[in-house]
């Protein structure tokens, strides 16, 4: 009922939380406001809502532009460059095929799924977390030893190559890498993750 209120209440926080007491007014910090609803919030036909506060002429229509002088120059800035933008992304009324980046963001918001060939920034780091998340307590630590013996077996790496005893150790790491590359493909991680955990060729992977 008061989720507007909500979302001025919570602008108006984070523009104070950043400025403090002492600071001028010029130090107020433009705000963002992304509300992801998976609530019906009212009448619209659209899934992506953007405002902002204008300030039009009532008679004329024209952008009320502020002008300043600084360092004797004059300068004009649109209220549009100080006040809060609000997006309010209604989840719900998404039912399209994903197209643009931010439709493939919200088409996982409300599915949950992302696609194997994205290329939307931020996706793939996302379904990379999914995974791990996605596992049982067991598979998680499992996972997390892993790329503990990984930089254990890395730093014995570098300190052999100071050493002069790279060509000794080379096959025993090797088949820890063999090992690892083993266990974290049986738990369903992809090639690429494998390969960026290891230092394997993709090659080298699938025949495992």
């Amino acid at each position: 009922l008061y989720y507007l209120e909500r979302i001025l209440y919570g602008v108006a926080k984070a523009i104070t939380e950043h400025i403090s007491l002492s600071e001028c007014y010029y130090e107020v910090k433009k705000i963002y406001s992304i509300s992801i609803l998976y609530f019906d919030i009212g009448k619209g036909d659209d899934y992506l809502y953007h405002g902002q506060n204008n300030f039009t002429g009532v008679h004329t229509g024209d952008r009320l532009e502020i002008t300043t002088k600084e360092k004797d120059a004059l300068v004009r800035k649109l209220p549009a460059e100080v006040f809060p933008e609000y997006f309010l992304i209604r989840v719900n009324e998404f039912n399209k095929v994903a197209v643009t980046p931010l439709e493939e963001w919200i088409e996982y918001l409300k599915t949950g799924c992302i696609r194997h060939d994205t290329t939307a920034p931020g996706l793939g780091e996302a379904r990379k977390k999914l995974i791990y998340y996605n596992m049982s307590p067991e598979e998680r630590h499992a996972y997390d030893e892993h790329l503990s013996a990984i930089m254990i077996q890395n730093d014995v790496l570098d300190g052999a190559k100071l050493e002069g005893r790279m060509e000794g150790m080379e096959k025993g790491i090797e088949k820890g890498r063999m090992d690892i590359a083993r266990n974290l493909k049986s738990m369903g991680l992809d090639i690429a993750a494998i390969q960026k955990a290891t230092g394997l060729l993709p090659e080298e992977i699938q025949k495992l």
